[in-house]
């Protein structure tokens, strides 16, 4: 029976993790509909924290809100721990300008933004190249080229692809004669927005560190208690202790979650939300 409740308890942990990160979540609307688009590798990778968190813990306290801290110590543990975040957004604008530098070479020998641009996909980078050939796809198929960069826009789903990206879609707008300065132009405002994101994250880096210490430090004493400790944990095993637990493991995660804000940086307005939308 206590197995089964500690069970229960874990998939109602990480549902409500799934919920309260549904909640919070900044992904478009039209993206939520799709469950297994809303669903990226970043949330997998915390939902499958938070259940072995869920069951660890349920397992070894078989408390039924042990299942629950467990689960929500699982999920937050691994944003706190990682730092994959900052690097993926510089790799992405690293290859963001090193494309536009490419496209406003090419604009030169083609006659128009169009060609250059289906002449920069094979030369275009890795994490780019998919975003770059449904480009070319959408301008061939019909779709107006500055609605195009912004359906580019929408796919990456960044505010500083965003800036990157807007003198794009004012080239394929007014044209001119000068596309190669403009474009030159988008690209060194790329470069200048990747080592903003880089000094940023050089200032965040120790508050993080810090972060990381006291999230290992309280988790650490909070295992070698219940491993060694055992008559401590004694009187949360009633009803009010187990309210009383909630109580301190909520004030526990708003401080982790306070720190960990502290630690991220808090994503910019996008400019451009939906290529759907009319120009």
């Amino acid at each position: 029976m206590t197995v089964l409740i500690v069970l229960c308890s874990t998939g109602v942990g990480v549902g409500v993790a799934l919920v309260v990160a549904g909640l919070f979540a900044t992904t478009p609307v039209a993206k939520k509909m799709s469950f297994a688009k809303g669903i990226d590798r970043a949330t997998r990778q915390s939902a499958a924290a938070a259940l072995i968190g869920a069951a660890v813990v349920g397992l070894i306290t078989q408390w039924p809100v042990g299942a629950l801290i467990g689960a929500a110590v699982g999920w937050t543990l691994r944003s706190a721990l990682s730092s994959s975040s900052p690097n993926r957004v510089t790799n992405r604008l690293d290859a963001l300008a090193t494309w536009i530098e490419t496209l406003r070479d090419s604009v030169a020998a083609h006659r128009g933004l169009v060609a250059a641009i289906e002449s920069t996909v094979p030369s275009a980078p890795a994490s780019l190249r998919a975003n770059i050939e449904a480009l070319v796809i959408r301008i061939k198929s019909g779709t107006p080229p500055d609605r195009a960069f912004a359906a580019l826009a929408s796919e990456l789903a960044d505010a500083s692809a965003d800036e990157a990206i807007a003198p794009l879609i004012l080239a394929a707008r007014f044209g001119g004669a000068d596309l190669q300065n403009l474009l030159g132009t988008a690209a060194a405002n790329t470069r200048e927005q990747l080592a903003l994101v880089q000094r940023t994250d050089v200032a965040r880096a120790k508050p993080r560190r810090e972060m990381r210490l006291v999230v290992v430090v309280t988790l650490g004493f909070v295992l070698a208690t219940l491993t060694i400790g055992h008559g401590y944990f004694t009187p949360f095993s009633t009803t009010t202790g187990q309210i009383v637990l909630v109580v301190i493991a909520g004030l526990f995660a708003v401080g982790f979650g306070m720190m960990n804000r502290l630690s991220r940086p808090q994503p910019m307005p996008r400019l451009f939300e939906s290529p759907a939308q009319p120009s």
